[in-house]
């Protein structure tokens, strides 16, 4: 049954390539936020801005792939956006539940969220709910303080890129590749193809490169870690609260008032004269009223997405700050 799906992804994506397949062009939803006021009665703010799920600069996709939502990088700028607007938001807490993603995803929204810091000099501390690993630990380099739930896995700071090579399977059953090349590198990752040691190596230059890029971020942000300590912790291994709290790399653990509570510590939290009960707020597309912390937005998996990840499969090769 498994050879047949394969078939059948490879069929669909030749398909596309071939424009044999037709996308209706869908307008994209456009960003109208509601605030909503968690608690607190102060005239002051605090935005909890949450980053869920697996980071991505994609929109996530309805039936056949079509676009139904704007993506999880533009949400956020746009939510950064709308606060830095706000003279009354006096710092961000970041909640962060996810085990990273896209390479590309992750480094934008770290800019955005040190970008936010440089035009409003408000602090951000970071709140780790059940994961923030890879991409998610990437993230919140740009938080003055971490906080980690006691429960909270973290780390797997490394890069990794993975995909399937059915060349052999093929061949067995009498099917061949016939993809044509301008140069022996060009189809690198390719399913179809061997992989020589030349690809391997070039494939390898790349993730250690991106590698030493996510390295520089973090020793950048957690100044207190020696260089051969965090090479040794940087190796793509995975941390409980308590052991990352010990290597240096989270600062507190707590719950998510525990860092509305650092947050309002800190030397450049700026907080009105007489405003000790600040509001903490969040930003929400949908009109369903958000009442606490823990309320999610979820965004429906199409059947398409959900087949392609049971199978591993990918519409391309994607460098990943991704803990799996």
């Amino acid at each position: 049954m498994k050879i047949w799906s394969v078939l059948f992804f490879i069929l669909f994506e030749s398909c596309i390539a071939f424009n044999q397949v037709k996308f209706l062009d869908l307008p994209e939803k456009s960003l109208d936020f509601n605030e909503y006021v968690l608690y607190g009665t102060d005239r002051d703010k605090i935005l909890l801005l949450s980053v869920e799920g697996v980071i991505t600069e994609s929109s996530p996709s309805g039936p056949f792939g079509i676009g139904v939502e704007d993506s999880m990088v533009a949400r956020v700028k746009e939510e950064l956006n709308k606060a830095s607007l706000d003279p009354l938001i006096k710092g961000i807490v970041l909640k962060v539940n996810s085990p990273g993603g896209g390479v590309t995803a992750s480094d934008i929204l770290y800019r955005e969220l040190m970008e936010y810091k440089r035009k409003t000099n408000n602090p951000i501390v970071a709140i780790f709910m059940d994961t923030a690993a890879s991409g998610g630990y990437y993230i919140s380099m740009a938080a003055d303080s971490i906080v980690a739930h006691p429960t909270s896995v973290t780390g797997s700071i490394g890069v990794i890129v993975s995909g399937l090579n059915v060349k052999e399977g093929l061949e067995k059953i009498g099917i061949k590749d016939q993809t044509f090349v301008s140069g022996n590198n060009k189809n690198l990752l390719s399913p179809f193809a061997e992989m020589t040691p030349e690809k391997k190596k070039i494939i390898q230059s790349i993730v250690d490169n991106l590698y030493e890029r996510f390295y520089r971020i973090v020793k950048k942000n957690r100044f207190n870690l020696q260089d051969s300590k965090l090479r040794q912790l940087a190796d793509g291994r995975i941390f409980t609260a308590e052991q990352a709290l010990a290597e240096g790399l989270i600062d507190k653990i707590g719950y998510t008032e525990d860092a509305i509570k650092t947050l309002m510590e800190l030397p450049n939290y700026r907080k009105s004269l007489g405003n000790e009960n600040p509001r903490i707020v969040v930003y929400a597309l949908s009109r369903k009223p958000v009442k606490n912390f823990y309320q999610t937005q979820a965004i429906p998996e199409s059947f398409i997405d959900s087949v392609s990840k049971k199978l591993n499969l990918h519409s391309s090769i994607k460098f990943l700050y991704l803990w799996q």
